[in-house]
């Protein structure tokens, strides 16, 4: 059983997330606390979880009072279940508003994955009020529901759950023009004692999910599948988070995900993902490139 700060036990994708500091390793350097999760048996772990557990590392690095506004994140090599992976943060940036944190995944003495995270502290429009700008795109109206549309169970061993709402524009012609829109939400619900942070790790570990599919599904095909066209290889080059609304993550309530794909070629392509909480406010924008060979 584990425990939270305050002794209680933890959701799934709380474990998911949680790191072990090595100080045998030097400063800021962790592991893993808990089994990789993959989606099947002999294939690479599931991205999210790199990109979570870099945020974690970087966050035991900064004060409580700063929290993540940015991760840009790069994929060099797969990583695989049956190896534990080593976080190195360094501290490249110490500021009054800002911090900067780059962290290195290792696996096997090889680094398998990048992730510089930025962070800013939490008052610092308090003294900025006369110059605020504040906009954001609004969730879409007339959405399909997650009562309404049935569970997507490729998810369904992991520490979250999907639904597909819809695909909008799918036959216009122009897949430029597609938008594939899902509804998920983690399994559990995060103790309030877990905090805020709990739950910004969990989006991030849940920002990866089935994002890079979005490219091909535009043209109505699904990577792994027997469809028309066949993908032989297909992955994530690089995933870029934007947190908009940090306090308004609630990550154990139902949020929106529109998808679409703007470019695609020379075996890549480009996915855009923005994220509504339950409330309809905005709270992160992901973009990712991805490569994909076809038969």
């Amino acid at each position: 059983m584990n425990l939270n700060n305050k002794g209680t036990t933890k959701t799934a994708i709380e474990n998911s997330v949680e790191l072990t500091a090595l100080p045998n390793k030097g400063q800021d350097v962790f592991t893993n606390t808990n089994p990789l999760w993959a989606f099947a048996p002999a294939r690479p772990i599931y991205g999210g979880t790199c990109i979570a557990h870099c945020l974690v590392a970087a966050q035991h690095t900064v004060p409580s009072d700063f929290f993540i506004h940015n991760m840009q994140c790069c994929f060099i090599k797969a990583g695989y279940s049956e190896f534990s992976i080593e976080y190195f943060v360094e501290r490249v940036r110490n500021g009054k508003w800002f911090a900067t944190r780059v962290v290195n995944a290792r696996q096997k003495g090889e680094t398998i994955f990048t992730a510089t995270a930025s962070f800013v502290r939490e008052d610092i429009d308090s003294t900025r009020e006369e110059r605020r700008l504040e906009h954001e795109r609004k969730m879409p109206p007339d959405l399909i529901l997650p009562d309404q549309t049935e569970m997507d169970g490729k998810a369904e061993d992991g520490p979250f759950e999907t639904r597909r709402a819809e695909i909008l524009n799918k036959r216009s012609g122009h897949f430029a023009d597609t938008k594939i829109r899902y509804w998920f939400r983690t399994k559990e619900t995060i103790p309030k004692e877990s905090g805020y942070r709990a739950h910004l790790a969990a989006l991030a570990y849940m920002s990866d999910a089935y994002l890079i599919a979005a490219a091909v599904e535009a043209h109505g095909h699904i990577p792994i599948v027997t469809y028309p066209i066949r993908f032989s290889m297909i992955a994530s080059l690089n995933h870029t988070i934007y947190f908009h609304n940090p306090k308004a993550v609630q990550v154990d309530q139902w949020m929106c995900s529109e998808r679409e794909s703007p470019w695609a070629g020379d075996n890549r392509g480009l996915v855009i993902q923005s994220i509504w909480s339950h409330e309809g406010v905005l709270i992160a924008t992901c973009v990712q490139e991805v490569s994909f060979s076809i038969y």
